[in-house]
């Protein structure tokens, strides 16, 4: 199950729940640390007045994460942002602030992947969203970084 899967899931299966991001936030916890790091980051939800509360946040969780099938291998040809970024021509920081833009990804923390091949096409869709004239330097930086992803797919493949 891939991450956007992951997150389909949640998003749908807490649309009714009180408190759906921190539902969200444990299930992925209880995915990959148990249940002993799920505990430590409720703990850290400073608007959850009761370890009661907490508890049955926990409970929601669990009964999501159960129903979820194993979180996909990593998936042939993802490199990890390290060498996307070398690929790029940039810092390891660029690539890592597109995760939270939504630029296809896999793993979580230390262990995000990506496809280049997807990251590519991701880059070309953003770079013709780019339409005003002022930002014409934006759009080519990812065009260019949408040949340099799909260059070194090709090499690998």
């Amino acid at each position: 199950m891939t991450r956007s899967e992951t997150n389909d899931i949640i998003v749908e299966q807490t649309a009714s729940d009180a408190w759906p991001d921190h539902v969200a936030t444990l299930v992925h916890a209880l995915r990959i640390g148990g249940d002993g790091f799920a505990v430590e980051v409720a703990a850290d939800f400073p608007d959850v007045a009761s370890d009661e509360e907490r508890g049955s946040l926990i409970e929601r969780a669990r009964v999501i994460a159960d129903g979820m099938g194993p979180i996909d291998p990593v998936t042939l040809g993802a490199l990890p942002l390290q060498q996307i970024a070398e690929i790029l021509g940039e810092t390891y920081w660029v690539p890592r602030a597109w995760v939270f833009q939504g630029c296809p990804h896999e793993g979580y923390g230390t262990t995000l992947r990506c496809d280049p091949v997807a990251l590519a096409a991701w880059c070309a869709a953003k770079a013709s969203a780019i339409t005003a004239e002022r930002f014409a330097p934006d759009a080519a930086r990812f065009r260019t970084f949408a040949q340099r992803l799909s260059a070194a797919a090709q090499q690998a493949a």
